[in-house]
């Protein structure tokens, strides 16, 4: 199993190192619609894999996603080299055997464009899956420090607990540091005091709901600090992005599906024409400048909000897995005698071997939004590199607002009984 794990871990690096690279490498190179046209196919490749992986799991086809899962570097590769190719040799909407346009031109000239467009329409739900996520992530972090802080063997002479002490320190850390933002942040503009007002509403939320999970015991500090320091985070992101101008790669780019999609202002004229193998190398050699040039092209509040958001869905998609399997008492594989079940081990890390139609009602919708999670990240990613300013305003204040709806919900819905029990119930249902 550690050889298996091992090589899962790298594979899984591979590409995703790989899609981290090449999308700005594309995005530098080649232009916009070249790197529409790649993420989309990175897409519909981990889309794909992901729905054979949920259809052939406990089946006779299984060991195929086995193999899918170990050529997908591969595909990767082969996904950036036939952008290079599309890019230097573009299809055409006329061919002389057929009265229709081939699937290539839909594929290259018309898909992205329609991706472009639903990434637009789907942004709101981008900013609100990431408060959920925040959420989640937040309570895993105060829970855990707080069972961190109850390991330490209690003095019976009255000595200091260290370790709570520590936790102490960190949070009144995290609260100053939530203090300072609001300092530096508030007022951005002295003639729209309303954002001001938003912001003075959802503090107040924050004190309360912390108070009242206080008193209920369904909280404590830690996690409090870190969901006050993420109301002050997306408030000032909501401030910043409303102040700023659209970018380039932004409201601009794109005007029509019309568009060639030979657009590059960075790559140089002399490959304009050339091979494909030499534009490889040329691509190959251009990764790292290409991804520090789009960092700096990006505000840097951009790049802290694409960082953050993609490292807490990633993050979220690693924990709820692990809530389900402790909460309801799956196995991970093993027998009780110690030897592997063949019936639950069907695929490494795939939580407890149950097939789609085997779990609750209540439990598919979370497999399947688990299981397409590379997509999402891919088109999260994608999204916040050519997200336009201003775009997330308003969606940022509705982000805060269901973030302490949950919250609330989270803190009042069974006070009564067994914290750990009713939490951990309450997050799978």
């Amino acid at each position: 199993m550690g050889i298996t794990a091992f090589f899962s871990f790298t594979q899984g690096m591979a590409t995703f190192t790989q899609v981290l690279l090449a999308l700005p490498m594309a995005l530098n190179l080649l232009g916009p619609p070249s790197f529409l046209l790649l993420s989309l196919l990175f897409t519909l490749h981990h889309f794909l894999y992901s729905t054979l992986r949920l259809a052939f799991k406990n089946t006779v086809f299984a060991p195929i996603i086995s193999i899918l899962s170990f050529l997908s570097p591969f595909i990767s590769s082969f996904l950036v080299l036939l952008t290079l190719y599309w890019y230097l040799n573009p299809p055409s909407a006329t061919t002389n055997s057929s009265i229709l346009p081939p699937f290539q031109h839909y594929l290259v000239n018309v898909l992205p464009f329609v991706y472009a467009q639903i990434l637009r329409w789907v942004s709101p739900l981008f900013t609100l899956l990431e408060g959920i996520s925040t959420l989640l992530v937040v309570q895993v972090l105060g829970r855990v420090g707080k069972g961190w802080a109850d390991e330490e063997e209690k003095n019976d002479d009255g000595g200091i607990e260290w370790r709570s002490l520590f936790g102490l320190i960190l949070a009144a850390l995290v609260y100053c540091a939530g203090l300072a933002g609001i300092i530096k942040a508030f007022p951005l503009s002295p003639e729209n005091s309303f954002p001001a007002f938003l912001l003075g509403c959802a503090l107040t939320a924050v004190l309360f709901l912390s108070l009242i999970g206080f008193t209920l015991r369904r909280t404590n500090v830690l996690e409090t600090s870190l969901v006050f320091v993420y109301v002050v985070y997306s408030a000032w992101l909501s401030g910043v992005e409303a102040a700023m101008e659209p970018r380039s790669y932004g409201t601009g780019w794109l005007p029509s599906p019309s568009s060639p999609l030979r657009q590059s202002a960075s790559l140089p004229k002399a490959l304009d024409s050339t091979s494909i193998s030499s534009l490889f190398s040329y691509a190959v050699h251009s990764v790292v400048p290409s991804f520090v040039s789009v960092s700096r092209t990006l505000p840097p509040h951009l790049l802290l909000s694409l960082i953050y958001r993609v490292a807490i869905l990633h993050m979220a998609a690693r924990i709820v897995p692990v809530i389900r399997k402790s909460s309801l008492g799956w196995d991970d594989g093993m027998s009780n005698d110690g030897s592997s079940d063949q019936n639950t081990s069907q695929g490494e890390g795939f939580w407890d071997g149950k097939s789609l139609n085997e779990e609750p009602p209540n439990m598919r919708i979370t497999t399947v939004v688990l299981s397409y999670r590379r997509a999402i990240l891919i088109a999260v990613y994608t999204h916040l590199l050519l997200l336009d300013g201003g775009s997330q305003t308003w969606w940022r204040w509705i982000n805060i607002a269901l973030f302490l709806s949950v919250w609330s919900l989270e803190l009042l819905l069974d006070a009564e009984g067994e914290d750990t029990e009713s939490v951990t119930r309450w997050k799978v249902d």
